[in-house]
């Protein structure tokens, strides 16, 4: 059966503004840069392309560090959100191009699926799907950090885990992708990227609503790069199929 997510285009849209809301607010990068490169090459090849996403440099490490590889996995999520062997395998394949080790590879793939389910789920129905998806391929490490812990300990920048944890807890119950980036505050710059992102899958274009897309740097540009990767995503959605399994 085939199913729709309530206005992606408008969560995309949010997703992608509220990561360089996050950035700005980190004052460095925060892999609002990786996102950016991989959505414009996604919407322009329509998936996982290893070429054109080396003729854009995404081969290369993340000058965010290893968690600014989990950025380079959301446009999988967002794509093809339904979709959930798809979205693993390039998820995977993307963040696997830059030299991943496996545990960015695993957390990345967490990443993509829970910004595909946060376009359809609140946050805890998402991360029981994120966990049932990785049971058998994630370390219980990993899994331990799919959770909201009220207070999440500092994030370490070489632990992509530990800042996908951080993020959560950020984006929880936040209305805004603003208010999810504040409460990252204090935490490695790609936590603050990654929960706005989340915030903005999750509740949409009412995430961005505070936000003045000309004061912020590469809003505009999120923007347009959001509507081609929406368009692209709209031309994917017939052929969209979610299996009903007990793995999520």
């Amino acid at each position: 059966m085939a199913l729709a997510v309530d206005d992606l285009a408008a969560r995309i849209r949010a997703a992608l503004v509220g990561a360089v809301v996050g950035e700005a607010a980190a004052g460095i990068a925060a892999g609002g840069a990786d996102l950016l490169g991989v959505a414009e090459s996604v919407a322009a090849t329509g998936g996982f392309d290893e070429a054109d996403l080396r003729h854009r440099g995404l081969e290369r490490p993340s000058r965010a560090g290893p968690a600014g590889l989990l950025l380079r996995a959301l446009p999988f999520g967002l794509l093809t959100p339904l979709d959930r062997p798809r979205l693993r395998r390039d998820a995977y394949r993307c963040v696997a191009l830059a030299g991943a080790d496996e545990g960015t590879t695993l957390t990345a793939i967490a990443a993509a699926i829970l910004v595909a389910d946060l376009t359809r789920f609140d946050l805890e129905t998402a991360l029981v799907r994120v966990r049932q998806s990785l049971l058998e391929d994630a370390p219980m490490a990993l899994l331990q950090r799919l959770s909201i812990a009220a207070e999440p300990p500092a994030a370490a920048e070489t632990d992509p885990g530990s800042v996908l944890q951080a993020a959560l807890a950020a984006a929880h119950g936040a209305e805004h992708a603003s208010g999810a980036v504040g409460r990252a505050a204090g935490q490695p710059a790609v936590a603050l990227a990654l929960a706005g992102a989340l915030a903005g899958a999750a509740a949409g274009a009412e995430a961005i609503a505070d936000v003045e897309i000309d004061r912020v740097p590469h809003a505009e540009l999120a923007v347009q790069v959001a509507q081609r990767l929406a368009e692209r995503a709209a031309s994917l959605s017939p052929r969209v199929l979610e299996p009903h399994t007990s793995s999520g």
